[in-house]
């Protein structure tokens, strides 16, 4: 049974999770494989999910390119300290630390919203969500 999903939505699904966005053969480098690991769970799911859910799925991934976006053009104003009567929360130098952040932990928020759709974690291994997921780890754990 083929996915509901368009090859353009897993895609953003892989981008907006952190996940690799490369094919499987890619994923061997010099015969060894390279750190692509739990990407097979995220294809799985994606080629397994259920037809009630792919609105939702395109509603979060709308609002995740919203944010991003919102995040890109944020960028011109990070320098700005009062606009006329209106000025952004925080110190000139905290002021764009406070807006990114802002916008980072909404983007966190729904990409876990996303993740949780598939069943599988945001990419451990991915910049972007490193120290920004709530404490949830994938790895290892010390034992006593």
């Amino acid at each position: 049974m083929p996915s509901p999903l368009t090859e353009d939505e897993k895609a953003r699904v892989r981008h907006h999770t952190g996940y690799p966005e490369m094919t499987m053969a890619a994923s061997i480098q010099f015969g060894v494989p390279r750190p692509a690991q739990l990407a097979f769970l995220l294809e799985s799911a994606m080629n397994q999910v259920m037809t009630s859910a792919v609105e939702r799925i395109r509603s979060i991934l709308q609002i995740l390119d919203d944010i991003e976006q919102k995040m890109i053009d944020a960028q011109c104003y990070l320098v700005a300290d009062k606009l006329e009567e209106l000025s952004l929360a925080g110190s000139s130098d905290s002021q764009s630390r406070l807006v990114t952040d802002r916008f980072e932990a909404e983007y966190v928020r729904w990409a876990e919203r996303l993740s949780d759709i598939f069943g599988v974690p945001l990419y451990p291994f991915s910049r972007r969500f490193q120290g920004r997921t709530g404490g949830r780890r994938v790895g290892n754990i010390r034992v006593r």
